[in-house]
């Protein structure tokens, strides 16, 4: 099932302070080389980029409800819940949350479901593929 991968570019406020917000180009890609999750990207300098890779079903449920625990954690905001979201990814290296409009990210799920069903995501998984590559390290 070879497809090249599903490729979201948005803006989103990087929340810098309480009453501070940068917006910052974020990049969300999924390939059903990985069904199980989407890569999470985004600028914080010309030459630096942030990337985080986490459950697909992370981001579903976290649209419409508090998910997460831990390093990523993505919430729904504002009075209708369902317009824009937040994420808190928070390493050793930092802590960064970023707000944005849900229904993009929404749409571009439906797509990702579209060509990997949830629940039918080790079916896409090449496994002979995977273990020649650890091997071969």
């Amino acid at each position: 099932m070879d497809f090249p991968g599903l490729e979201l570019k948005i803006r989103m406020a990087f929340v810098a302070g309480p009453d501070m917000r940068v917006f910052v180009p974020v990049r969300l890609y999924y390939t059903d080389t990985d069904p199980y999750a989407v890569q999470f990207s985004f600028d914080v300098a010309p030459d630096q980029v942030v990337r985080w890779t986490f459950a697909r079903e992370l981001l579903y449920q976290g649209l419409t409800a508090p998910a997460g625990i831990g390093d990523v954690k993505i919430t729904p905001i504002g009075p209708h819940r369902n317009c824009c979201f937040s994420i808190e990814l928070e390493s050793a290296d930092g802590y960064a949350c970023l707000e944005g409009p849900a229904a993009s990210v929404t749409a571009w799920l439906a797509e990702t479901f579209e060509v990997v069903p949830a629940g039918r995501e080790s079916e896409s998984v090449d496994i002979d593929s995977f273990l020649d590559k650890l091997l071969a390290h």
